[in-house]
């Protein structure tokens, strides 16, 4: 099945006619996950403790009045004028959203129990997205970003650049119709708005030769669970072994 870009409602349990993530647009958008009762309650759970911790990090952000023109295609012009703009790690500015997948960034949100909650819904995405993946090649589904999007909050024009392959999020935006996920078409060059419509799944493709431009924006709360496919075998995944195994070693 081919889906269109932004196009149909697809309900969850049809999740697995899309086998492979190789084929088809550069830009896949899935909705109704609720038809998924395991990971919506994970999901929630995990999005309430989020809420709560981060209470005690407010000042990793600020409500910027402006947020809009930072995902403008006035603003896209002048990004793709300025040159590749990878990522939050390379680009510290690029967003005023808070992180709760990793501590290494400013204005993450640092909690145990946030931790082990998204652990569990790592677990079930990679589950759900690893049933859908007919090989050869498998793939792992790795943690690429976890954000929370308080009301104003954003993510700049961005790429992904830095580490090329199929980026898969699932969102939740509590309430729908008020925020969205703004990308360009790298084949027609088309600036198109995906609004959220409380439970969302998206898929694209990364590339360092056709990039795929994307921002987001928010006026309520979301919640963006990221994660890369990652072919099994690849440099990339032993490199990621290799380094767990240096860690257990040394505990």
């Amino acid at each position: 099945m081919r889906y269109s870009v932004d196009g149909g409602r697809v309900r969850g349990r049809e999740l697995k006619q899309m086998t492979d993530f190789r084929s088809g647009p550069s830009f896949q958008h899935l909705r109704h996950l609720d038809d998924d009762g395991e990971l919506v309650e994970a999901l929630l759970a995990c999005v309430k403790q989020v809420k709560a911790a981060a209470d005690r990090f407010t000042s990793g952000h600020h409500r910027d009045a402006n947020a809009l023109e930072h995902v403008s295609e006035k603003a896209l012009e002048s990004a793709m004028q300025r040159g590749d703009v990878s990522d939050i790690r390379t680009e510290g500015e690029l967003s005023n959203c808070l992180v709760f997948h990793t501590s290494g960034l400013a204005g993450s949100v640092i909690d145990a129990t946030v931790m082990q909650l998204r652990e569990r819904v790592d677990e079930l995405v990679r589950e759900r997205i690893c049933q859908l993946i007919t090989g050869p090649p498998r793939a792992d589904l790795l943690v690429s970003g976890h954000l929370f999007y308080p009301p104003g909050g954003y993510m700049g024009w961005h790429t992904n650049s830095r580490v090329p392959g199929w980026r898969i999020y699932v969102t939740y935006a509590e309430e729908p119709g008020k925020s969205f996920f703004r990308y360009r078409d790298p084949g027609t060059g088309e600036v198109v708005t995906s609004w959220d419509d409380g439970w969302d799944l998206r898929a694209f493709s990364a590339e360092r030769k056709r990039p795929f431009w994307h921002s987001v924006y928010s006026d309520t709360n979301r919640f963006s669970f990221g994660y890369r496919l990652v072919p099994e075998g690849s440099d990339r995944r032993r490199g990621i072994v290799r380094r767990v195994l240096r860690r257990l070693l040394r505990s």
